[in-house]
């Protein structure tokens, strides 16, 4: 099985070395206490989580399956010289964070699909107050709905800002809500990539917004947000003219410009958007005897100084599964959202970054095509063995071949 993770496109490079089967903390914790959280999930966390459904099970399941030969594996096989490489078949759940990081890497480095790299963009966060945020999630609010709020306030505010333009001047947008921070405390918020020009979708014109009204964006942001929870019924309007009362200055918007090169801009737009709200890399110990988990997370970013801080939290284990389910995105739910001039096309272009993800990560990261033969340069070639297979094909491969960083040799026979 194959993990990776975004990282800086100016880190060294190592050598790849493929995986047959990859140890991970996380990944350790479900496999040997997931039958004791079923059993006591009910009595203590059924009332703030909700309740533990089929399809979070079935996440899970797939998830302590992940990247077994069992299930089955693509076999790339060398014809000149016989070398085999064997990548056993992911889970590609989203609870699993090795199959959800590739997935999001692959999409990442194709993001020129999507994006116009020739026009300037602006990373900007939305967020809430925190004793509203308090409020939501006792009210079991899903916040999925902030991003096509937060993507209108982003796009009105541009065309006022250009003075009013008609409704033929759009922007492009990519969108995502975060629902927790890497602390998994629930903290709903939008991060948006937009376009600092409005493109005039009639003519293809381009009009550079000189000024953009920070201030203004926050009350309308405020106003949005209302709105919706009016909508919603998630607060009466006697609240809402409370929350308006005490945030005074609207909710808190920040801007940050996109600057650099080309592949600079698609890496950091992947790196605002596609982090995804926990790493493998987070977690510091377990202990299974007293069950707990200690990992560290960001606490504070200076804005000015761009200093980060961390803290470290030791948790009860079932306490950070409940957390990590409640947390995940619902089957087929959509987490990156396309509008305005990104949205054209969306799904077809999606289609092509789907294609060789596995092999342009690899690639991208190793400088190396894991499907080239690593003795002769040869092409490989690749099949497929199903799980009703695997196990037999698995074992004679032990029997021929020698294992050797991660590549199967034919074993040389005597005379």
């Amino acid at each position: 099985m194959f993990s990776m993770y975004l990282s800086s496109p100016y880190t060294e490079q190592s050598p790849y070395k493929p995986g047959l089967d990859r140890f991970s903390l996380y990944k350790n914790i479900w496999q040997r206490h997931w039958q004791g959280f079923q059993a006591v999930y009910n009595e203590q966390f059924a009332n703030t989580y909700g309740p533990l459904t089929g399809p979070a099970k079935w996440e899970v399941r797939k998830l302590i399956l992940c990247g077994s030969y069992q299930s089955g594996f693509r076999r790339h096989t060398c014809p000149d010289c016989g070398t085999v490489l064997i990548v056993p078949f992911t889970c590609k759940s989203r609870l699993c964070l090795s199959c959800y990081r590739k997935k999001i890497f692959g999409w990442s480095i194709h993001l020129s699909y999507i994006m116009n790299q020739e026009l300037s963009h602006f990373h900007v966060t939305f967020t809430l107050p925190g004793a509203v945020r308090s409020r939501l999630f006792e009210r079991g609010f899903k916040p999925e709905a902030l991003i096509k709020e937060a993507a209108n306030v982003y796009w009105k505010n541009l065309r006022k800002s250009a003075g009013d333009c008609g409704k033929e001047w759009s922007a492009g947008i990519v969108a995502t809500i975060h629902a927790c921070g890497n602390g998994l405390n629930y903290n709903p918020h939008v991060h948006l990539i937009g376009t600092r020009e409005l493109v005039n979708t009639e003519t293809g014109e381009v009009n550079n917004v000189a000024f953009v009204q920070y201030k203004r964006i926050r009350f309308t942001w405020m106003d949005a947000a209302c709105r919706l929870f009016r909508k919603m019924e998630t607060f009466s309007e006697v609240e809402i003219t409370a929350i308006k009362e005490r945030y005074a200055n609207g909710f808190h918007v920040h801007f940050k410009p996109i600057i650099g090169t080309e592949s600079e801009v698609l890496f950091r737009t992947a790196e605002y958007l596609a982090a995804g709200y926990f790493h493998n890399s987070q977690i510091l110990a377990v202990n299974h005897a007293k069950k707990t988990v200690t990992f560290r997370y960001k606490s504070w970013l200076d804005i000015r100084t761009k200093e980060k801080s961390y803290k470290t939290v030791t948790m009860d284990i079932y306490e950070f599964m409940a957390k990590m389910l409640y947390f995940l995105p619902k089957k087929h739910q959509k987490m990156i959202r396309y509008y305005g001039i990104y949205a054209h096309g969306a799904g077809e272009k999606l289609k092509k970054i789907q294609n060789a993800i596995w092999k342009a990560a690899i690639e991208h990261s190793f400088d190396a095509n894991p499907e080239k033969c690593p003795d002769c340069g040869a092409e490989m070639h690749s099949s497929v063995v199903y799980g009703y297979n695997a196990e037999k094909v698995w074992y004679r491969m032990r029997r021929e071949y020698c294992l050797y960083n991660g590549y199967f040799r034919p074993m040389k026979r005597g005379p």
